[in-house]
């Protein structure tokens, strides 16, 4: 039966991979047919990492690739490269765990539509990381993504989230780093002084910080990380 695994990947690629993914990881990587991933360059560098096998190296495995341009047909074809192959394909995001906020829960569901067999290998997920060391609860979250850009829009889906029945929730989003800046500036401007505000950034780095305040004590300090990877996490008590 063909396998498909999902494979973690590193937030900080840095870093030592033994650090962060199980065992297993080491042992799969070797036997795949092909690789999944949203650029040949991160896919190659992820490969780089594992030991093969001689005369087998890390550039004798197929890459096909899935991101924001990938079409539907592309996609059938990605599975079709999976269903007739003798060995296992692997699936990564370019950072953290495949399928959250990746397009590779679409590859996931056609896969299952084949009846080719899925596997998940844990590893580190800024999303999860971030919403344990906030302390604003796990129990009832949501995830946005990416927030609107056009400041009226963006102020509308604020507004929205201290609004029922999402007022009760967590809200996790994440923003480009070079606008970490700004949205911190239009959060302090438009949430209620009281909403609870954690900020993660540079998550598994050696410049990693989270800190979780009230947005009125945000408004008495200015934080810089206009260049590290943030999640930012909302919650009205």
């Amino acid at each position: 039966m063909p396998i498909l695994y999902l494979l973690p990947n590193l937030l900080d690629h840095s870093q030592d991979h033994h650090a962060f993914f199980p065992s297993t990881v080491d042992a799969i990587v070797p036997t795949l047919g092909g690789l999944i991933a949203e650029t040949e360059k991160e896919a190659r560098r992820y490969l780089k990492r594992f030991l093969f096998p001689e005369p087998k190296t890390f550039r004798d495995i197929p890459i096909l690739l899935l991101n924001e341009h990938t079409t539907a047909l592309q996609k059938e074809e990605l599975i079709e490269a999976i269903a007739k192959s003798l060995a296992p394909w692997g699936l990564i995001s370019d950072c953290g765990l495949a399928c959250l906020a990746d397009p590779g829960a679409d590859i996931v569901l056609l896969a299952k539509k084949r009846g080719i067999q899925i596997q998940a290998c844990v590893g580190p997920s800024s999303i999860i990381l971030a919403l344990m060391l906030s302390g604003l609860g796990g129990q009832s979250f949501i995830f946005h993504g990416y927030l609107p850009r056009e400041e009226k829009l963006l102020i509308e889906k604020l507004k929205q989230m201290d609004k029922s029945p999402q007022k009760d929730y967590t809200h996790l989003f994440i923003e480009t780093p070079y606008r970490n800046q700004k949205i911190f500036k239009q959060l302090c401007t438009t949430l209620p002084h009281q909403s609870w505000l954690s900020i993660a950034c540079g998550l598994t780095s050696d410049q990693e910080w989270v800190k979780t305040k009230r947005i009125a004590q945000w408004k008495k300090e200015q934080p810089l990380f206009d260049k590290l990877p943030a999640v930012f996490i909302l919650r009205n008590y």
